[in-house]
């Protein structure tokens, strides 16, 4: 690999990504392969600063290969302005491989040489950076573990990475026809089936400014990951839900025992008229499940948005910095 494609999604952060491109002009002098940042204006409102203006930094960043920004109409998101830098990676740029990461200081720099060593020796690859040590608050920290947590429940598939992560340029094609790639990047990994390698990374610090994603945001964010595996999510909870129904009928007829053939023994009053009413409930959830996978199943015949074909309205416009 000679060659790589850095994809970096701003959103007025524009201290922070400042930084991270004086970072990865020093990195780059260390590393054997040439680096092409593309800065992924998601819609930002705030005034840009002189160098991120066309030409506004040339001669700033020697050892990178080049500098652009690919400016959106609107703001998308992080995780659909991520899959937009994408398509535009294997369009645009005949690069390699193209790596993800955010511009806060979040994902290092200097964990890009840790992250190119599997792929030394490969042909094609996708590698992520699994967090060993992260730097947000307590709260935070508990709420990413739930999520895990929730996520493995409900899908089956374990999740312990991010963004941070770079991939060879046919799967990265691959992961451009893939509708889930618009919901969520780390998701749409895993259900892409591409093998996966996991690199050991720490979490960094921010470069300025706080952190944007609240816990509305965060709950956001997983629910958007959770929703690639909607069709399991609804299977299971098919299953579940029949397994909750058959337990209640069958429980009617010992209810019916006990108070015709052992009147001494006789439940309580309340006892037919909660399980006719879970019945009642286990029905309605029942339904309501199998209705939402027909919904689901239907949709496979409808036109699902291929981020590759569809994002070419999103991106208003690109210029070359360096």
């Amino acid at each position: 690999m000679k060659s790589l494609c850095i994809v970096v999604p701003v959103y007025n952060d524009w201290t922070s990504f400042g930084v991270l491109l004086e970072k990865l002009n020093a990195v780059a002098k260390t590393l054997p392969v040439s680096l092409l940042v593309l800065g992924i204006d998601d819609g930002s409102t705030e005034p840009q600063p002189e160098w991120a203006e066309e030409g506004g930094g040339k001669g700033k960043w020697e050892a990178l290969a080049g500098v652009q920004i690919v400016q959106l109409a609107a703001n998308v998101g992080h995780q659909r302005a991520i899959a937009i830098g994408l398509c535009v990676a294997v369009e645009d740029h005949d690069r390699d491989a193209v790596l993800v990461m955010d511009g806060d200081g979040e994902d290092p720099p200097e964990a890009i040489a840790t992250l190119l060593e599997p792929a030394a020796t490969a042909k094609d690859f996708c590698i992520v950076a699994q967090r060993r040590k992260r730097t947000e608050n307590a709260t935070f920290q508990v709420s990413y573990l739930v999520y895990k947590a929730v996520f493995r429940t409900v899908t089956g598939k374990k999740i312990s990475f991010g963004n941070f992560s770079l991939t060879s340029r046919s799967y990265v094609r691959r992961l451009v026809m893939i509708p889930d790639l618009w919901n969520n990047l780390a998701a749409a990994i895993l259900r892409s089936r591409l093998p996966v390698t996991r690199v050991p990374v720490d979490r960094g610090h921010r470069y300025a400014g706080k952190s944007k994603m609240n816990f509305v945001s965060l709950i956001v964010h997983g629910m958007s990951g959770i929703s690639v595996y909607a069709e399991t999510i609804y299977v299971r909870l098919l299953l579940l839900t029949i397994g909750l129904v058959a337990l209640t009928v069958l429980s009617i007829p010992i209810l019916l025992v006990l108070r015709i053939y052992f009147p001494l023994h006789a439940t309580p009053g309340w006892a037919t008229t909660v399980s006719f009413g879970l019945i009642i409930i286990f029905l309605q959830v029942f339904l309501t499940t199998l209705s939402s996978i027909l919904m689901i199943l239907n949709n496979r015949v409808q036109r699902l948005v291929m981020p590759f074909t569809d994002y070419k309205p999103y991106v208003a416009l690109k210029r070359m910095l360096t």
